[in-house]
């Protein structure tokens, strides 16, 4: 009996150690998932959205549960140029670093992330330093524009003056060869300059604008102006007046000219026409004259001409000589009785008369 007895206090006392083991057990693993992180916060301590190159900036970090261990966090940073570590509270602290641009950051434990945070990364300096420049670049241009217009006007209160390097110079009513022709510019003259207009320039012509081509003009000073033209230049201009004045009197005495050759061509001419026809007159009648002396010669068996008188067979070896179709008529026409009494006497060396075609 007290064998049992002992027995089942045993297996009361195994009994009561299993169900404190089994409540320890269970208090430890349900006080380790209350322990156990979940999820991960940043918070910058900070209200910049624009961070400074070279700063530091610091982030708190919750977590939940709120007493969960970050022991193995990782903070990352996509920066090469930036870190981003815990310090001794716990905290993350990023370092920019000198380079402007973007930088993403956020820690990670275990499995969990934290969210995903990215800031911009400027140097106030630089472009401090930049805007103060540009800004001195502008103001220092807009101080030489103001100047250069004040140049600019002033030069424009001051009168300009050309003189003219060419002779007949066409000035015309505007920049244009097509421009109508006010006058025309003699070597030396001088006019007021308004302004160059591309390769004309603008003048004062006679109280009027006028255009010239640049290039037969020369700048001149207001004293030049004021002198007017040298002594040489009067010279030359008196020349180029007395030059004119004679041509004036050529060209009235040329055509007075043309107008007495032209009477007498049309006289030569009718005297010409005249004695043409009387030439013709006579060599008809000399022709007819010949041909009634060959006629005459033939009745009494010779032939006459041009005062000659020749045999039958004269007359017929005179034919045979050219290449004629053997009329008479056409080898007197060719030559003359002098010519032929020449060819049958032998005092033309080579016996050939040359022929007056």
């Amino acid at each position: 009996m007290r064998k049992q007895t002992s027995i089942v206090r045993i297996l009361i006392l195994v009994f009561a150690v299993l169900i404190a083991l089994l409540v320890i057990g269970g208090g430890i693993y349900l006080f380790s998932a209350s322990k156990k992180l979940k999820a991960i916060a940043l918070q910058p301590e900070f209200s910049e959205t624009s961070l400074e190159v070279g700063t530091q900036y610091t982030f708190s970090i919750n977590t939940t549960p709120s007493k969960a261990s970050l022991k193995k966090a990782k903070c990352v940073v996509d920066d090469p140029t930036s870190s981003f570590e815990l310090n001794d509270d716990g905290k993350a602290v990023l370092t920019t670093g000198m380079t402007e641009g973007n930088v993403t950051v956020y820690v990670e434990c275990k499995d969990v992330k934290s969210q995903v945070l990215t800031f911009s990364i400027i140097d106030s300096v630089a472009r401090a330093q930049a805007e103060a420049a540009a800004q001195a670049e502008e103001q220092k241009a807009a101080e030489e524009a103001a100047a250069a217009a004040a140049e600019e006007e002033a030069l424009a209160q001051v009168k300009k003056y050309v003189k003219s390097t060419g002779d007949d110079v066409n000035v015309r009513s505007t920049n244009s060869t097509d421009g109508d022709v006010l006058g025309k510019a003699k070597k030396g003259d001088m006019f007021e300059k308004v302004e160059d207009v591309e390769d004309w320039t603008h003048i004062i012509y006679k109280g009027q604008d006028g255009y010239m081509k640049t290039e037969f003009l020369t700048e001149i000073s207001e004293e030049e102006y004021q002198e007017g033209p040298t002594e040489e230049e009067k010279t030359e201009e008196k020349k180029d007046e007395k030059k004119e004045e004679k041509k004036t009197e050529e060209n009235a005495t040329t055509e007075e000219s043309q107008t007495q050759s032209k009477a007498e061509a049309e006289a030569k001419a009718a005297a010409d026409a005249a004695k043409a026809a009387e030439d013709a007159q006579k060599a008809a009648e000399e022709m007819a004259a010949a041909q009634a002396a060959l006629a005459a010669a033939a009745a009494a068996g010779g032939h006459s001409y041009g005062g000659h008188t020749f045999t039958t067979s004269e007359w017929n070896y005179l034919k045979s000589l050219w290449d004629y179709t053997g009329d008479a008529e056409e080898m007197i026409s060719h030559h003359s009785a002098a010519e032929l009494k020449a060819v049958l006497d032998d005092k033309n060396p080579s016996g050939v008369i040359r022929s007056p075609w």
